[in-house]
C-alpha cells in the first residue's frame, strides 16, 4: 500500500519537474528474479525514475545511514528498502566486521529474490556530477552468486541507464535505456574466487552500453550540446514536427552523442582533408546556430508550409485547445505556484552537487504540494462541504499536469505562428536557411560516412 502511494506522489513530483521521461528496452526485463543495476547520477532522482518506468514493483538497496534515523528507518523499510553498509562506514554505523557487515542485507535480498521480487541496485557506490561510469563495485555479483548458490533459478543480472539532458533544470528531460541482460544461471562457475570480479567486469562492460562516458565534463557538455543540435537539424529535414510533437526526442540525442564520441576516437588517424571537413562543418554548425538565433525561428520551422490554407488550419486547430485548456492550465498554475516556487527556492540553497536541486525540489515539491491541498481543501470543505472539496482535491494535480503540457505547446505554437509570419514576409531568408540546413545534413552524413570507413 504504501509503496503505491508512494510511486504514484513520485509520478507527480517527476512529471511536474521532467517535462517527459522516456524509456527504451523495458521488455527486456524478466517476469522473474533480477537485479536492475543501475547507473547513479542524480541520487535519489534515479531510484523514482527507474521505479516509476518499471510496471514491476522495485525493491532498492540504500545507504545504511539513512536507516540509523528509526522512523526514517522503518519508513523506508516499510517502502521496500534493505541497508547496505558501505566498506568506509563501517565505524560510523557501529558494524562488524568487514566481512559480516551486510550478511543481513544479502539474506534479505536472497529472500526477496527467491520470491521471484525485483531489485534495485546502484553498483557504482557513488552519486554525482562524474564525466563517466565509475568502477563499479563486486556487491551486485556477490549478491547475485549468493541467491544462485541458495538455489534462486532463473535470476538475470539487467543493466539500466539513466541519462539526463540537464538533471538540475526544471522541464527537461531524462531517459531509460535497459541493455542485454546477463543470465546468472549460465555463468560460469569457477573454484576460486574470481566469479564475483568476472561477472562485475561483464556487468561494467554492459552498463557502458547504455550510459554516456567521457573524458571529462567539459567534454560531456560539448558533445551533449553538439548532439542536441545535430538531432535536430537531421530530424527537421525528414519532417516538420507537429506542434504537440517533442522536436527531438532525447532517444535521439543520446545516440548521436555515442556516435559522435566513436568517430572522435577516428579522427587522430583520419587524413588531414577529413579532419578539415570536420572543421569546416563545426564552423557552419556554429554558425547557423548563431544565424537561427538573430531571425529567432528553429530548425524545426523551416521547412512549414507557408500556404495559406494550413495556416488557416493551424490556427482553426490550435485556438480551440487554447480556450478549452487554456482555463485549466491557469486553474493549475495558480494552485501551484507557490509551493512549487517555495520548494525550488528552498532548493537551490547551499548546493553541493548537481543531483541536489532535482531531488531536494521533488522531495519539497512533494511535501509542500501536499501541506497546500490540506490547507485549500480544508478551507474548501469549511465554505462548500466535503463533496467540493474532494471535487477540488481531485483537479489539482490533473490541472497542474495540463499547465505543464499547454505551456510547452502554446509555446512552440507561439514560435511557429511568427516563423510563418516572418517567412511569408520574407522567402529568401528562408531559402537561404533552407539551402544551409540541406548542406550541414549532408556533409554531417558524409562525414560520417568518411570516418567510419576501414
Amino acid at each position: 500500500m504504501l509503496y503505491t502511494l508512494l510511486k504514484a506522489l513520485s509520478g507527480i513530483s517527476l512529471r511536474w519537474f521532467y517535462s517527459r521521461i522516456d524509456a527504451e528496452g523495458l521488455e527486456k526485463i524478466p517476469a522473474g528474479p533480477v537485479l536492475l543495476a543501475v547507473n547513479h547520477p542524480n541520487a535519489l532522482v534515479d531510484s523514482l525514475v527507474v521505479a516509476w518506468v518499471c510496471s514491476r514493483r522495485i525493491g532498492f538497496t540504500g545507504n545504511a545511514q539513512l536507516f540509523k534515523n528509526p522512523i526514517q528507518g522503518a519508513f523506508l523499510r516499510a517502502a521496500g528498502a534493505v541497508p547496505l553498509i558501505r566498506k568506509k562506514d563501517i565505524a560510523e554505523v557501529h558494524s562488524g566486521a568487514d566481512a559480516r557487515r551486510n550478511k543481513q542485507a544479502f539474506d534479505e535480498l536472497t529472500g526477496a529474490l527467491r520470491g521471484g521480487g525485483a531489485v534495485m541496485i546502484f553498483p557504482e557506490g557513488i552519486t554525482g556530477d562524474h564525466p563517466s561510469l565509475a568502477p563499479l563495485r563486486t556487491g551486485t555479483a556477490r549478491i547475485a552468486l549468493q541467491a544462485r548458490g541458495a538455489g534462486v533459478q532463473n535470476l538475470a543480472i539487467v543493466p539500466v541507464g539513466l541519462t539526463f539532458e540537464r538533471k538540475d533544470t526544471p522541464r527537461s528531460r531524462a531517459f531509460v535505456q535497459v541493455g542485454d541482460p546477463i543470465d546468472v544461471d549460465g555463468w560460469p562457475r569457477s573454484s576460486d574466487d574470481s566469479d564475483a570480479r568476472m561477472l562485475t567486469d561483464e556487468l561494467q562492460r554492459r552498463l557502458r552500453a547504455v550510459t554516456l562516458n567521457y573524458e571529462s565534463l567539459d567534454a560531456a557538455a560539448q558533445t551533449r550540446a553538439l548532439a542536441s543540435q545535430l538531432a535536430r537539424l537531421i530530424r527537421g529535414t525528414h519532417t516538420t514536427p507537429e506542434v504537440w510533437q517533442p522536436y527531438a526526442p532525447l532517444s535521439d540525442q543520446v545516440a548521436i552523442a555515442r556516435r559522435i564520441e566513436e568517430l572522435r576516437t577516428r579522427m587522430g588517424a583520419a587524413p588531414d582533408s577529413v579532419r578539415k571537413r570536420v572543421d569546416t562543418l563545426l564552423e557552419r554548425l556554429s554558425g547557423f546556430r548563431e544565424a537561427l538565433a538573430r531571425d529567432r525561428v528553429m530548425i524545426e520551422d523551416l521547412e512549414i508550409s507557408l500556404g495559406v490554407r494550413p495556416g488557416t488550419w493551424f490556427v482553426i486547430r490550435e485556438l480551440p485547445v487554447a480556450l478549452v485548456a487554456g482555463p485549466f492550465a491557469f486553474w493549475g498554475w495558480a494552485n501551484h505556484l507557490v509551493p512549487f516556487h517555495v520548494a525550488r527556492a528552498a532548493a537551490m540553497r547551499g548546493i553541493e552537487s548537481g543531483a541536489d536541486p532535482a531531488m531536494r525540489t521533488i522531495m519539497n515539491g512533494i511535501g509542500l504540494a501536499l501541506l497546500f491541498y490540506a490547507l485549500q481543501g480544508g478551507v474548501v470543505f469549511a465554505v462548500w462541504g466535503w463533496l467540493t472539496a474532494a471535487l477540488y482535491l481531485v483537479s489539482l494535480p490533473i490541472a497542474a499536469d495540463v499547465n505543464f503540457y499547454l505551456r510547452a505547446r502554446l509555446t512552440r505554437v507561439v514560435r511557429r505562428a511568427r516563423a510563418y509570419l516572418r517567412f511569408r514576409r520574407d522567402a529568401e531568408l528562408r531559402a537561404k536557411l533552407t539551402q544551409e540546413l540541406q548542406w550541414l545534413r549532408e556533409e554531417a552524413l558524409a562525414v560520417d560516412a568518411l570516418l567510419s570507413a576501414p
